[in-house]
């Protein structure tokens, strides 16, 4: 279960929930607002209950241009939607 239901997740006490590497089994979602993923972290611990990965790569834009971006890769198909549709910091104008 997640913080925010008031118990502990077993990965966040092994150390083993964030990863430094994205599996291929995750599911990926790139972001545009890199400045916002300590933000989108803090709402992943807090809100959702699988492994994760966030981390900042390179990817072309659609004016094929290199542009920087964050990169979120989540074990469970259903928690990556559970993000894009209510994290806060995905959506702020």
């Amino acid at each position: 279960m997640t913080l925010i239901r008031g118990t502990v997740n077993p990965l966040n006490v092994a150390g083993v929930r964030k990863l430094s590497y994205i599996p291929q089994h995750f599911v990926k979602m790139y972001l545009k607002n890199v400045g916002e993923m300590d933000n989108i972290e803090e709402w992943i611990y807090t809100n959702l209950n699988s492994r994760f990965c966030i981390k900042r790569t390179h990817k072309l834009d659609t004016n094929n241009k290199i542009a920087e971006v964050c990169e979120i890769g989540i074990e469970d198909p259903k928690e990556l939607t559970m993000l894009g549709l209510g994290c806060p910091h995905l959506h702020k104008n």
